[in-house]
Order: C-alpha cells, then structure tokens, then sequence
C-alpha cells in the first residue's frame, strides 16, 4: 500500500485487517491526506480475500477521531468552494466503508467527535471503551454538517435525538450512548481490544456469503422499495442457496462439528 500522509497505519492480525488513525499529537483529528490514505486500506482490505473483518481505531487510548484539525480549516475550509472540494476525499471514504461487503467494526477509546463520530458511523458496529465520550460540535463551529452524514446517524438514533446530538452539541458519556443506541457495546478500557477482537474473529470464521447478503440487505432495506435492488438481492440468495458452504454447513451439523466455509 502506498500510503503517503504518515497519518494512517495498516496492520493485519490473522483474518482481520485493521485501520489505524494515527496522529496522536492532535488527538487523532482528521488532517489532509488522511481519508484518502484510509480509503487505500479500505481498498486493499476489500480485495484481499484472506481478510475477513476489519477494524478501524486511533493511535492510543485518548481517543478514536477528536474530529477535523482546525488549524487545517482555513485550507481546507476557506470558502464553500474549498470546503466542497475537500469533502470529496471523505465522501469517497464514507461510501466505501458502507458499501464494503466485509463486516467493519470501529473501536473507540477515548474522544469521539465531531468527524470522528461521522466516521464511526460508517461502520457496522462500534464497541466503545466506558470513558469514550461522543459529540457533534457543529453548532459550536457554525458548520452546516452534511446531509449525508446526517443520515446515518439519523438512522441509527431517530430524528430527535439526532437533533438534540446536533442542536446542543453537548458531549454524550459511553452509558448513555449504549442506550440511545449509538454504539453496540460498553467495555472498560482495558479489556476493549481483547473483546473486539474476540468478536471479530467469531465472525471470520462464519460464512462469508451470509455475512455479505446480510450487510447488503439491511443497507437495502433502509432505501425506499423503488430505490432497492432487488435482482441483485435474488441472485445473492440464490448464490448461497447454491454455495459449498451451504453443504459444508449441513454437513458439518451431521457430523457434529464445526464447519470449515471458503465463500464459495
């Protein structure tokens, strides 16, 4: 991987592939050249098949994302112009980690802020250390955030509370975040990594097929039934239906062992 902006890091661990946020001397912030270093792991990640599961994380245990570097901001965000051309990078990111048939997991020490909280929301699931702290700042930043991050946290916590997150800007501790549902789980800090990836690793070991369907067709199922693919999700059961691993799960009850499946 050519990664150039020495703020990403790519490590792999057996089956899972793991994004790395490095700039630990801003708190993880989002600084130029990160997204689209991010977006070369992802794709790697994508077309290796001996990775089953990635997860992202920041460097340390202060924080996940701590959000935009502001001091990039009068770069980055001069006017709307150049503040349209910088989200190019970051939407290219958010639709690829969507779209990634493989499961993504964001682990969360710490500060999760601003774009930081934008981009855990790209993932499937987010397990969060019980000191991690989460928030939108944008109403202190006189920022209009995007409509399509917007969504995604829309739909995970409904419109009222997503307004309240927004409108007040306020900082939302690991227990309260569990209950709105804005995160999976609440695991103490030094036990975070060790359960992630646990976890992780019980789903690369489940049968990829299923594993991919059932991303897309839950993505699926939150479009309107005219924007919905439905060919695509036919066929992508019929695949599985068809699949060795399909025999190799029924074989593997009979025989009263685990199975083995390939994605295939």
């Amino acid at each position: 991987m050519n990664l150039t902006s020495g703020l990403i890091r790519a490590e792999t661990q057996g089956a899972i592939g793991w994004l790395i946020w490095d700039n630990p001397t801003k708190l993880n912030a989002l600084s130029p050249g990160m997204s689209e270093d991010a977006l070369t792991v992802i794709e790697a990640y994508e077309a290796d098949p001996a990775i089953k599961v990635v997860i992202m994380r920041g460097s340390g245990r202060k924080a996940f994302i701590s959000g935009g570097d502001i001091k990039s901001f009068d770069k980055t965000r001069a006017n709307a112009e150049v503040a349209r051309q910088a989200r190019e990078a970051p939407e290219k990111l958010r639709l690829k980690m969507l779209n990634l048939e493989k499961p993504l997991i964001a682990m969360i020490y710490g500060y999760c802020l601003g774009g930081g909280l934008g981009m855990a929301l790209n993932a499937d699931l987010r397990f969060a250390s019980s000191d991690s702290q989460f928030s939108v700042p944008a109403a202190l930043r006189g920022i209009a955030y995007a409509p399509a991050g917007l969504k995604s946290l829309v739909d995970l916590v409904g419109p009222s509370v997503a307004k309240d997150i927004m409108f007040s800007a306020r900082r939302i501790k690991a227990d309260e975040a569990l209950r709105i549902g804005l995160i999976n789980r609440v695991v103490d800090a030094e036990e975070l990594e060790a359960v992630t990836v646990a976890y992780a690793e019980t789903l690369a070991v489940n049968a990829p097929l299923s594993i991919k369907a059932s991303k897309y067709f839950i993505n699926q199922l939150g479009l309107e039934r005219a924007q919905r693919d439905e060919d695509r999700m036919e066929a992508m059961q019929r695949e599985a239906e068809n699949s060795e691993d399909f025999k190799e799960a029924t074989a593997s009850f009979v025989e009263k062992r685990k199975p083995v499946f390939t994605g295939r």
